[in-house]
């Protein structure tokens, strides 16, 4: 049990009922704060394991600014709030709570809660014991391993990915005198290829020159504080070091996790993680870093020997054909095509999540593929001898969704001439897949909430519960949180459900990935249909790229279904497309271009006249007056390839 709560809420009477409830369900009151300044006091001299957070508060900050640091300490913490609303919701969101309960509340709302946080704190620690203990393991294993240097390395980051999701890694070595010795650059390649980057091809991508790198290369206090730099604050931190301004720019990065480890007395090294991503990195990464503080410093200055370097050295001395491939792994994902960051960090985070018995959250809109995804982690776990059970909560019939779930016994009511055995009880020892969460009956979701904590059901009509072993994994395509604030959704079971949430991306989001599915149901339906299809015409891709795909996966294969059965030729071609594109036409039907034409037509003659370069001095993102990253971005959008 949670032994000590903090409460922080400005309204006296609401404060002095938690109060009492928490002291009638023997937990220990830290104190009850009414602002964020006296809520840090409190915190400052109390060890507490919890805290129940008001989001208005008196004085100038928020709920949600101590939420940042609560966030920062390891603290749980639940909100307690009369505000309900959509945007409420989505900013309290951001910050990870661990529930969130609505004035006015019951007593019971405030308990149950309470166990639900303790369960998700508890669930998110054995985690990240087992996170630790494989990652020490696996770098003992090879430091002692008869491979090279670089190998090592390459080993040891491509091990660090199932855990921190990375497209960039950047390892920096200095010493006492903040003189760098050594720089090794890792990019990821594919979802398990990665290769070292030397300083010349980083020079060369990045369109600077050697001098005006070794200018920036200093080592300043902000390339190695310990910190994650998400949106704003990857943003400032980029505007301070025109390295990491550099290395964003040249290669899209859009988020940053440091953490430097102590080596050899005065020397450390700093790992820089970067993604693609702007929402990749938390707290939670650099904990696991500071666990594997002690194992990274016993170990990681021998593997790449910094000891023995007798003056600077840089990723220059490192071939260029240094790869490393992890050893295949046992686990596939053969009905997932794709290999953009946005795809691969879902990939991850499937990874990580699927060998345990947590609950799952799938959110994604329709098409995205959120049933195979739960397919993936189900035969991933250690249920997957046992069937997943599917159930697809929007199609059953209100009248008889009880039944189906749970069973009855005969004669429980009318028509029912036998006993039922239910989809839980028919999952026991496997998985039951509940799709289309958001549309099961509230009072049906109070039973379900039962069946996560208690593991038992109960029959219609029966008599004694029932003990099932199973794993729950659901998935929406709502958004769960305006449900809550509507009163369709239960507070306690979305927060029970989401203890690890997975979102799919929609396609829009990994449009580097359509070509490639393009060129799958090309080969899954020609073949089907008996009919000679070899690719597609350049004109035929470059529309698909343009269209914003709202059905998204499931659309995009009936479209290119569609084309196959339309085709006379070897190659779908542009014109037998029947998509809509009427925001992103080439031509618009007055002959006048739209915005979006025009700006595609300039972008194209700007990169026409840097020779495709994008970074850098005189780049085209220098000659535009935009980041690179910007630059990138509305490449993707408006279909221009290079």
């Amino acid at each position: 049990m949670t032994e000590k709560i903090l409460i922080v809420e400005d309204e006296f009477i609401v404060g002095h009922d938690l109060r009492m409830i928490l002291t009638r369900a023997k937990y220990t009151v830290a104190g009850v704060a009414d602002s964020v300044k006296k809520a840090l006091k409190l915190l400052d001299e109390n060890e507490v394991d919890l805290v129940l957070l008001d989001i208005f508060l008196k004085g100038k900050q928020t709920g949600i600014d101590l939420a940042k640091v609560l966030m920062q300490r390891q603290v749980p913490f639940i909100y307690v709030s009369a505000n309900s609303n959509e945007k409420v919701m989505e900013t309290a969101k951001e910050t990870m709570p661990y529930g969130f309960i609505i004035k006015p509340y019951r007593e019971k709302d405030v308990l149950l809660s309470i166990d639900i946080a303790r369960y998700r704190k508890e669930h998110q620690r054995l985690l990240q014991t087992s996170s630790k203990l494989f990652m020490e393991e696996f770098i003992l294993d090879t430091s002692v391993k008869p491979i090279s240097w670089q190998k090592k390395v390459l080993r040891i980051a491509g091990a660090f990915q199932h855990y921190i999701p990375f497209d960039f890694l950047i390892l920096l070595g200095a010493a006492d005198q903040q003189i760098r010795f050594s720089e090794i650059g890792i990019r990821r390649q594919q979802f398990n290829e990665y290769d070292f980057v030397s300083a010349e091809e980083f020079i060369k991508s990045s369109g600077t020159t050697a001098e005006a790198h070794e200018l920036i290369s200093t080592i300043t206090e902000d390339m190695t504080r310990d910190g994650v730099y998400t949106r704003a604050d990857f943003e400032e931190l980029i505007a301070k070091v025109p390295m990491k301004k550099l290395l964003a720019d040249t290669y899209g990065l859009r988020s940053n996790l440091i953490k430097s480890v102590p080596i050899d007395g005065a020397n450390c090294i700093t790992f820089s993680f970067y993604s693609r991503l702007d929402n990749v990195f938390k707290q939670e990464h650099l904990d696991l870093l500071q666990l594997l503080n002690h194992t990274l410093a016993k170990n990681l200055g021998h593997i790449i020997d910094l000891g023995k370097a007798n003056g600077p050295t840089s990723i220059a001395e490192i071939p260029e054909n240094s790869k490393f491939n992890k050893p295949k792994a046992q686990h596939r994902f053969p009905q997932i095509i794709g290999q953009s960051p946005a795809l691969l960090n879902l990939l991850e985070q499937v990874l990580i999540v699927a060998p345990t018995d947590t609950a799952v959250l799938i959110t994604g809109e329709s098409g995205t593929g959120k049933e195979i995804i739960a397919q993936n982690l189900h035969q991933l776990s250690r249920r997957n001898e046992k069937k997943m059970i599917t159930v697809n909560c929007a199609a059953l019939p209100a009248d008889l969704i009880e039944s189906i779930l749970f069973g009855h016994e005969k004669g429980a009511f009318t028509g029912a001439i036998g006993q039922r055995t239910g989809k839980f009880e028919e999952a026991s020892g496997g998985t039951i897949f509940l799709d289309e969460i958001g549309e099961m009956p509230v009072d049906l979701q109070a039973k379900l909430l039962r069946v996560l904590q208690e593991k038992e059901i109960e029959r219609i009509g029966g008599k004694m519960p029932i003990q099932v072993d199973l794993r729950i994994i659901a998935a929406t395509n709502r958004s769960l949180e305006k449900e809550i604030a509507k009163g369709k959704f239960r507070l306690d079971l979305f927060y029970r459900l989401n203890v690890f949430p997975i979102e799919v991306p929609p396609l829009r989001s990994r449009n580097e990935d359509i070509p490639a599915l393009v060129s799958f149901f090309i080969q899954k339906h020609a073949q089907a249909l008996n009919k000679d299809i070899t690719g597609y015409t350049q004109a035929f891709i470059n529309k698909m790229l343009r269209y914003n795909w709202p059905g998204n996966i499931r659309e995009l294969e009936h479209v290119v279904l569609r084309t196959i059965l339309l085709s006379r030729s070897t190659e779908l071609e542009e014109h037998l497309l029947e998509i809509d594109i009427s925001e992103e036409k080439v031509h618009s039907n007055t002959g006048t271009k739209t915005i979006l034409e025009n700006e595609r037509d300039h972008i194209i003659t700007v990169l026409n006249k840097c020779k495709g370069r994008i970074a850098g001095a005189g780049g085209a993102a220098d000659l535009l007056g935009i980041p690179s990253t910007t630059l990138n971005s509305k490449i993707r959008k408006l279909g221009i390839k290079r």
